[in-house]
């Protein structure tokens, strides 16, 4: 879907196709969002394969959740960190984490406003991060996710807070794995061998 709209706003714009592309994909529903860290994972501690993690997800006063809004991003974080663990090869024996995510922004905003318009009825999910050793709960990592979706028209319509809340989790997976871009420069997350409207942040 995302590469479609590419196309169909490259035909009709004189922006460089380089920063017009970049500007587009990372206001995509789908495309997940870098953590910005403020105490960095270290290599040795990121979630590997054979690792359990659980997902605990709060909310700052004043964010409207509710309790099954709540359980369900806390299912989807911890699939996505399952997902993303394989990525890293095993070392030791397993271990267990926790992942303290407090939402301080969760709005759905309105679909019928974004049909109207681009940057109207705006998606927002915001959380601060904190990563955990079981069962001593010693604290190895702290960081913020935030994703924004303001996508007009059709598909700014039929995206929900359910399709953002996927990427949102796919962003936290990636930085308590080491996968995250910021990350890619760690080479023992891998194995041996081998805004515009719209954007998100």
């Amino acid at each position: 879907m995302c590469k479609y709209l590419i196309r169909k706003k490259l035909s009709v714009s004189l922006i460089p196709i380089g920063v017009l592309a970049g500007l587009i994909l990372a206001g995509c529903a789908t495309t997940a969002p870098t953590a910005k860290f403020a105490e960095r994972i270290s290599p040795e501690s990121t979630i590997r394969a054979g690792d359990t993690a659980k997902a605990v997800v709060d909310a700052a006063q004043g964010v409207q959740i509710s309790d099954s809004e709540k359980a369900r991003l806390t299912n989807v974080i911890e699939r996505k960190i399952a997902a993303k663990e394989n990525l890293n090869i095993a070392s030791g024996p397993a271990r267990a984490y926790e992942v303290d995510v407090r939402l301080i922004r969760y709005e759905k905003g309105s679909a019928f406003a974004r049909a109207l318009s681009a940057g109207l009825g705006q998606i927002h999910i915001a959380g601060e991060a904190k990563v955990y050793f079981l069962p001593a709960r010693i604290k190895i990592g702290e960081f913020s996710v935030e994703k924004t979706f303001a996508w007009g028209g059709i598909y700014g319509a039929t995206t929900s807070m359910e399709t953002v809340e996927q990427s949102f989790a796919e962003g936290i997976a990636a930085a308590v794995t080491g996968q995250a871009e910021s990350d890619q420069k760690h080479p023992s997350n891998k194995p041996s061998g081998d805004t515009a409207t719209g954007a998100s942040r």
